[in-house]
């Protein structure tokens, strides 16, 4: 019957109860430290190892990394430019004006009324010149005989028995003049059928250089002189020939010829150019058209700005070759 009671449970005391939860406290700070340690120790063979494989890598360099250093490479990066684009308005309004402020061909420029109007327009695209200095380093000249009105002002605009230039001239002077200047501006002739499409540059704030009669006074063209070459050299002798006028000028580009055989040759590429000259024709600025009046607004570099009957000027303006220039 002893044998079959249950011994007695030992009793635990209060204070061995604490010394157990401060041994179990200490066995899990010391395990702590140890893992501690460990992890320190497998991040710094980790980094070690990290800066290992670094120094086996070819260097790159990020995009930051080249804006840091580009002030000590010997190169540099020329952006690309952006040329100015010609930027027109998908319809025509009813009217537009452009300011643009008045230059007066005289005293100084009697008979250069394109190189004067050429002027306002460099003036009110922000350029800083005047009428003499274009006429004086940019304007092609030559005398009467030497070329035609689309190659050179014939005579002098200093003088009153200057004649004058037509749009090529005037294009090769703006773009020469815009060349000194370090300009990428672009001189355009735009050599229009459609007068509304010169009236949509001007709604576009193009002013445009076009070719007149004098107060839109219709007048005959006359004869002026006429070149004669051969070869590309310049001759005295007078092919028979008749021609038509293109732009002021006519060329016949071969003739027939009964000389003898050794000097046939150089005589079939005989040309001649009858050059001719309207008196009155005059360049002004066109800033303002008005469909509703049916007015155009233009700069006469003499008498100042001017407003026009839009069909007359038409008119006139057809009589001069169509002729027109932008700068853009």
């Amino acid at each position: 019957m002893e044998n079959n009671k249950q011994r007695p449970k030992k009793r635990v005391t209060r204070k061995q109860l604490q010394r157990r939860r401060i041994g179990g406290l200490i066995v899990l700070l010391i395990l702590i430290f140890l893992l501690s340690k460990g992890c320190a120790s497998c991040i710094r063979c980790a980094c070690k190892a990290d800066e290992n494989s670094d120094t086996d890598k070819p260097m790159t360099t990020t995009s930051s990394d080249v804006s840091d250093d580009s002030s000590s490479q010997t190169s540099t990066v020329i952006p690309e430019t952006t040329l100015p684009q010609e930027q027109l308005v998908d319809t025509l309004p009813s009217s537009h004006q452009i300011t643009v402020p008045v230059i007066y061909q005289d005293p100084e420029l009697p008979t250069g009324s394109e190189v004067t109007s050429l002027s306002m327009l460099l003036n009110y695209l922000g350029f800083e010149t005047d009428k003499v200095t274009l006429a004086d380093n940019f304007l092609p000249r030559a005398e009467r005989g030497d070329a035609t009105f689309s190659q050179a002002f014939i005579g002098d605009p200093k003088t009153s028995d200057g004649l004058g230039c037509f749009a090529p001239v005037i294009v090769e002077t703006a773009q020469k003049y815009l060349n000194s200047q370090g300009s990428s501006r672009t001189v355009k002739s735009l050599n229009a059928d459609s007068f509304d499409d010169v009236l949509l540059h001007v709604a576009s704030d193009y002013p445009v250089l076009v070719w007149i009669n004098s107060n839109l006074e219709l007048c005959q063209e006359e004869y002026c002189f006429t070149l004669y070459g051969t070869g590309g050299a310049s001759t005295t002798t007078e092919p028979a020939a008749t021609s038509i006028v293109v732009l002021g000028t006519s060329k016949q580009d071969s003739i027939e010829t009964t000389t003898e055989p050794e000097i046939t040759t150089a005589l079939e590429s005989q040309y001649k150019q009858d050059v001719y000259w309207i008196p009155n024709a005059t360049c002004v600025l066109l800033t303002g058209y008005d469909t509703v009046n049916n007015t155009v607004t233009i700069i006469d570099p003499k008498q100042g700005e001017i407003t026009y009957n839009m069909g007359m000027f038409k008119t006139s303006y057809n009589a001069l070759y169509k002729q027109a220039v932008i700068i853009y």
